[in-house]
């Protein structure tokens, strides 16, 4: 197959990492792919720079210039594209490109599909033949706008338990540039975009509470958004700014964060399903989750990670206390976290789901909107 992967970020995150993972795989199995995306810089902060973050994942891939939302000559852009490379299929990820996308399989007669990333609008999808949903949660979302459950398929988010493994040399040879000096400490980090949905809030008012309690514990958030200096400025009027580093994008170092944290904590309101909650389950840590979105579909409470409900601080603080009291549990829970991603949750099996719906659609049009 000839496949256009085609996104329009605003940041490196979650849909950038299942583009990428996905791709990778799609091509190991023989398939033509093609990634096309938006956003070729991010002056204020390279590290951001899509254009940075494709070169170092080795796929090819090209940068166009999307300013508008839905206008005629961002549409006249991809339609060169894809009918110069022979574009069988396009495949569309976040708001722009999934507009953009269908309206580009519609006027060329070629299938399109859309992965829902979150728990997003209808009117985005609008034109779109096909959504993959992340979660049983996202596809609850779109059904109760009113779309055609015939188009929804659930594949769930997959990584490369390969790489984020535990047991990988040199995790403790990538110098991060972060406090993880007293190992002897209680190591508790966040890793999300610093914005009102992902309760990054929540975090600091639960490391509150837990220093007052474990005063050797360390908060570590790794992410950038637009809510950093106001949570710079929380976390000091809280009297905790001494125990809370703010590491920004981490990017490579992904892996050897994770590695130093006893704990993760995701405190959402609103959620799909969070890869880094998947990567952090790979790494054999134990997880705390809210209620919000995909996440229970990954953790079940007191087996593979934690379970509170959105916005319950003390239940964040109270499991903190609870891991911290009884450190026995975290490398069996670990490890039941790691058997659930091996089973359910990598790269290999998304993939496959993927290219099994490809092909369906490609060979059987008929058997799907």
């Amino acid at each position: 197959m000839r496949i256009l992967e085609f996104i329009t970020p605003s940041n490196i995150g979650g849909a950038e990492n299942y583009l990428v993972n996905l791709s990778k795989k799609l091509k190991e199995k023989g398939h033509e792919v093609y990634i096309l995306s938006s956003n070729p810089q991010n002056r204020k902060n390279p590290d951001l720079s899509v254009a940075e973050f494709l070169s170092k994942s080795g796929l090819p891939f090209k940068l166009v210039n999307i300013r508008f939302k839905y206008g005629p000559l961002a549409i006249l852009k991809v339609l060169y594209f894809s009918k110069k490379n022979n574009i069988e299929i396009i495949h569309t990820h976040l708001s722009k490109a999934n507009v953009i996308g269908a309206a580009v399989s519609k006027i060329l007669g070629i299938r399109s599909v859309a992965t829902a990333h979150g728990l997003n609008k209808k009117s985005q999808y609008k034109y779109t033949g096909n959504i993959i949903c992340v979660s049983n949660a996202v596809k609850e979302n779109l059904l109760s706008q009113g779309v055609n459950e015939k188009m929804l398929h659930v594949i769930y988010n997959g990584i490369d338990a390969g790489r984020f493994n535990p047991n990988a040399e040199g995790l403790h040879k990538r110098g991060l540039d972060i406090a993880f000096k007293d190992k002897a400490g209680f190591n508790v980090g966040i890793i999300a975009r610093l914005s009102y949905e992902k309760g990054v809030d929540l975090f600091l008012e639960a490391a509150r509470l837990t220093l007052n309690k474990i005063p050797d514990s360390k908060f570590f958030i790794a992410g950038n958004g637009f809510l950093k200096d106001e949570l710079i400025k929380k976390a000091d009027n809280l009297g905790i700014g001494n125990s809370v580093y703010f590491l920004g994008f981490v990017g490579d170092n992904l892996v050897s964060f994770i590695n130093e944290l006893d704990v993760v904590v995701f405190p959402s309101l609103k959620e799909g399903l969070p890869l880094s909650l998947v990567e952090s389950m790979s790494m054999e840590k134990v997880v705390i989750v809210s209620d919000a979105g995909g996440m229970p579909e990954v953790v079940e409470d007191g087996e593979n990670g934690f379970i509170v409900k959105k916005g319950d601080i003390e239940g964040i603080y109270q499991k903190l206390v609870f891991v911290y009291n009884n450190k026995n549990i975290m490398e069996k829970m670990g490890k039941e976290a790691r058997k659930t991603v091996e089973e359910k949750f990598n790269t290999v099996i998304m993939a496959d789901k993927i290219e099994d719906l490809f092909k369906t659609i490609l060979l059987n049009p008929s058997a799907l909107p």
